[in-house]
């Protein structure tokens, strides 16, 4: 069965992955509806097999639906990524334009006023996108922090903290004194996970901040 998708979906269907990799897993290809991609439907294969028949056509059944190829799951991810680096704040018709734009040009649209050069926006549109809790590519990100450790605990503590950032146990025993203690920023979200899973089992507790991709989402969380 074929599920439709809206636009603002299919870049949920995106955000939801930890990252590149899981996207190149997860889906086989982009189709969509022809015209304005704002009220177009998209098809999101989950493999190259179900994607295209045994001639290398969209299926029947899809094409009854007016589905079409539209682009490749890398390419569509990296156009969303190049439109944040280059607007952090974009909208859903910013990125809907980006994509058609890419679509029609094979060439990834250029935002006004943005140096083609660095292909970034300004530090204050970043800082105003990170403090919107806004992260700075299209997936869930997380900064993790240490706040408080039992004295018993100390020892398991720094013997965490000296494997995670790579310093001798006797330094990161000052540190876990010495609390707050960031222990990581911009981690995906398995990275984050496994961090907060591994200092909560010593009953160590973390401050974690999550980072949506689009300024429409929630704030991610972390089990």
């Amino acid at each position: 069965m074929i599920e439709l998708l809206d636009l603002q979906q299919t870049l949920h269907a995106f955000a939801a992955c930890n990252d590149d990799d899981e996207v190149y897993g997860s889906f086989g290809w982009v189709h969509a509806t022809d015209g304005d991609l704002l009220q177009a439907r998209f098809w999101l294969p989950p493999d190259e097999d179900t994607a295209f028949d045994d001639d290398s056509e969209v299926p029947a059944e899809a094409r009854a639906l007016g589905l079409g190829t539209f682009l490749e799951p890398a390419t569509f991810a990296d156009v969303l990524d190049v439109q944040k680096r280059q607007r952090p704040l974009s909208t859903l018709a910013e990125y809907a334009q980006a994509l058609a734009y890419y679509h029609e040009y094979d060439a990834f649209q250029q935002v006004e006023g943005i140096d083609e050069a660095l292909g970034e926006a300004t530090a204050l549109e970043q800082t105003a996108a990170r403090d919107a809790g806004v992260g700075a590519g299209i997936f869930a990100s997380f900064d993790l922090r240490l706040v408080a450790c039992s004295a018993d605990q100390l020892k398991a503590a720094a013997q965490r903290v000296a494997h995670l950032l790579d310093m001798p146990v006797g330094e990161a025993l000052g540190r876990c004194r010495a609390l707050p203690l960031v222990l990581g920023e911009a981690l995906d979200r398995r990275r984050a996970q496994a961090i907060k899973d591994d200092f909560e089992a010593i009953g160590a507790r973390l401050q974690v901040r999550g980072f949506k991709p689009f300024p429409w989402m929630d704030a991610p969380v972390l089990r």
